[in-house]
């Protein structure tokens, strides 16, 4: 009886939601159906949250994707970097760092000067680290002291721009309320940072599309709508450089900025309080509490439990109240403010947010590129270039479209303004996505990508994903990465 009951409650709910959004799972042109409504997975007080939605622990390693440990049936894991002639390539990733100059090949390892801040994985020193081995979970000090198992994840930014980003599959729910979200990280910074470095970033995007970022050195991912904390650092902090304060708070629209605040104009409570204390390998806590309007930014010093707010982000405007938690690894050529290591390693641990719990869509990674890199540093390519004349096709095995309601593609893509993907699937009619946003002068960079799929050109079983830029190509460096398939599932 008591069971009857709860299942009636969630379908009043469920329906109540559907009709908040303007649409309910028949859809609508602005907004996307709502996957359904399920029992909390959780339990109260996981993630130290009264009523969470998603908690990930980490205790349990899911070794085999494109995210190493990570469980992908969670998560969704994206990368990106490059070397001076080629996109989408990680080197091996090690303590002692080899670099490649204008295509010479590396210096040998005892050439090379150990810099400072040296990065360790899994508290040991390492070497010779490549994808999808850069990303593991194995134990490590909590926050309170205690041992746990955690996310590391470790890269070297290659002398140039780099990222590591990460999405729970889970929708986010902040709808006529104030959401919570939490995590635990060594939010750690270059101490001798004047722009460059390594550092966290928060985002929020209501599509999954991968990698939603400001702009950076080839970078032009701004997600269609969405917010960012950026956690970098403004070297002013009382405590001085073992210290970071929130940097920026970004607001996306459209895929175009609608706010960019920086970190001293927000609301503070105090000079000290805007700072906290930061250490390699001692984590810090944070409490995001988000609503349509505003945002408020709590989190502990390294090694410490107690959190205070360290910001306010008022007058947000959010265009958007159901999202997607995205904690990304930024890094910027840190050798260049000064000799610091330009491989780190950041520890991610106790990631949860409250609200309604939705069904977690059905994921499928296409395989990454395996290509020796170019310049014969031993470095994987993972993602796959595009011109125009070559079709270029991608096997998807095990997919299963039961119960499916929509599909997409996510990918990230280095394009230029006007470029435009052909594509189809499993040999069916031809499609086309023209690049049309960011503007941003008509710059090539890095965009995330987020296509519907027709679920009618999807087969159950082996699927094939056919592509190549229209010609006339106008970059030519164009390439695409990090490819998945995703299935929402229908009520």
């Amino acid at each position: 009886m008591r069971s009857s009951l709860l299942t009636v409650v969630w379908m009043v709910v469920a329906m109540a939601l559907a009709m908040s959004t303007g649409c309910g799972n028949s859809g609508g042109t602005d907004k996307p159906p709502l996957p359904p409504l399920i029992r909390p997975i959780a339990q109260p007080g996981d993630c130290g949250l009264d009523s969470p939605a998603f908690c990930e622990t980490f205790e349990t390693a899911s070794p085999g994707g494109r995210g190493g440990d990570l469980d992908e049936k969670v998560w969704s894991f994206a990368r990106w970097g490059h070397e001076t002639r080629q996109h989408f390539v990680r080197n091996p990733v090690g303590t002692v760092v080899t670099r490649v100059v204008d295509g010479m090949p590396p210096a040998p390892a005892a050439l090379n000067p150990q810099p400072m801040f040296p990065s360790v994985l899994c508290g040991q020193t390492f070497s010779g680290v490549l994808m999808p081995y850069d990303v593991v979970v194995c134990n490590g000090a909590g926050v309170d002291g205690t041992m746990s198992h955690q996310l590391n994840e470790v890269y070297d930014d290659q002398g140039d721009f780099a990222i590591n980003s990460f999405r729970s599959r889970q929708l986010f729910d902040f709808t006529d309320r104030t959401g919570t979200v939490v995590f635990d990280v060594d939010a750690k910074v270059n101490p001798l940072n004047l722009g460059h470095g390594w550092w966290v970033e928060f985002w929020i995007t209501d599509d999954p599309a991968p990698m939603p970022y400001h702009e950076a050195p080839g970078v032009l991912s701004y997600p269609r709508n969405g917010v960012g904390i950026n956690f970098q650092g403004l070297n002013s902090c009382p405590q001085g450089r073992s210290a970071t304060q929130i940097s920026r708070v970004f607001v996306t629209k459209n895929y175009e900025i609608l706010h960019d605040y920086m970190g001293w104009t927000l609301q503070l409570d105090s000079d000290t309080a805007r700072c906290i204390t930061i250490a390699d390998q001692k984590l810090n806590r944070f409490k995001i509490m988000i609503s349509k309007d505003q945002a408020e930014i709590w989190a502990s010093d390294a090694g410490d439990t107690n959190l205070h707010r360290i910001a306010t982000a008022p007058m947000l405007d959010l265009p958007f109240t159901r999202g997607y938690i995205h904690l990304q690894h930024s890094q910027y050529n840190g050798l260049k403010d000064g000799p610091v290591t330009p491989v780190q390693t950041y520890r991610w641990d106790n990631i949860g947010f409250d609200g309604p719990t939705y069904a977690i869509p059905r994921a499928y990674e296409f395989p990454d590129n395996n290509l020796p890199d170019i310049d014969g540093a031993g470095g994987r390519v993972y993602g796959y270039p595009m011109n125009d004349k070559d079709w270029t096709t991608l096997q998807l095995d095990g997919v299963d479209l039961g119960g499916a309601a929509k599909a997409t593609l996510s990918m990230t893509a280095q394009v230029i303004l006007g470029d435009t993907i052909e594509y189809n699937f499993n040999g069916g009619p031809p499609h086309s996505y023209t690049i049309t946003a960011p503007k941003s002068d008509g710059r090539d960079g890095l965009r995330g990508l987020t296509i519907d799929v027709p679920l009618a050109e999807l087969k159950t079983g082996a699927n094939t994903f056919t592509f190549k830029i229209a010609a006339p190509q106008k970059y030519g460096a164009e390439a695409i990465g990090n490819l998945e398939l995703t299935l929402e599932p229908g009520n």
